[in-house]
């Protein structure tokens, strides 16, 4: 089946729906402008796109005043702002530090450092040898469920380097509902 694009409006916000071959429905506010997109399967209906969209509003809204300082179109260049990666840094690892704080004692982990970093290819990584973690700074423009996961799964790689059955046991066990997660994600890699 060919993609189909087109716009619907939810509470106020325009939004872009391109509908493709995928599992998943994914929703991404752009960084560049605070347009919204969602990408969805064929099977779902308008109604129930709108649907998903309406219970998110909050969080499209939050993302869309984040990014709102880009939309005047004054900054020509395409170069990032350093003090805007600063701070954007500083408010992902805010959220790190409380999702390491409360899954360590559920897990039976402990991390030693948390550095966000913008990473070309990966979502995150462990150094099982120092317990340090590193997550991308690009899942600060995805859902909070994907930030979680992250987390999860690197703090699972503490118990189990590998990606192998003890591994994915673990993640079952911690975070059951990984796959679906996992699948958006990779539907939608870090874009350079």
């Amino acid at each position: 089946m060919k993609e189909i694009t087109y716009q619907i409006c939810v509470d106020g916000v325009t939004i872009t729906v391109t509908k493709k071959r995928m599992k998943n429905v994914y929703l991404k506010v752009k960084k560049e402008d605070g347009s919204v997109q969602i990408s969805a399967p064929h099977h779902m209906n308008r109604e129930e796109i709108a649907a998903f969209a309406a219970a998110r509003t909050d969080w499209i809204r939050k993302y869309q005043n984040m990014y709102g300082g880009e939309k005047s179109g004054q900054n020509t260049s395409h170069r990032p702002d350093p003090a805007r990666i600063q701070q954007q840094k500083r408010l992902l690892k805010q959220r790190v530090d409380a999702l390491v704080v409360k899954w360590e004692p559920m897990m039976g982990v402990h991390v030693t450092g948390i550095t966000i970093r913008q990473m070309k290819t990966r979502w995150g990584s462990c150094n099982v040898n120092t317990h340090h973690i590193n997550i991308n700074l690009a899942l600060l423009e995805r859902p909070p469920e994907c930030l979680e996961y992250v987390v999860v799964h690197e703090l699972a790689h503490l118990l189990e380097p590998s990606h192998n059955q003890v591994f994915w046991g673990y993640m079952t066990k911690f975070y059951p509902d990984w796959k679906r997660v996992r699948a958006s994600l990779n539907e939608n890699p870090p874009r350079t």
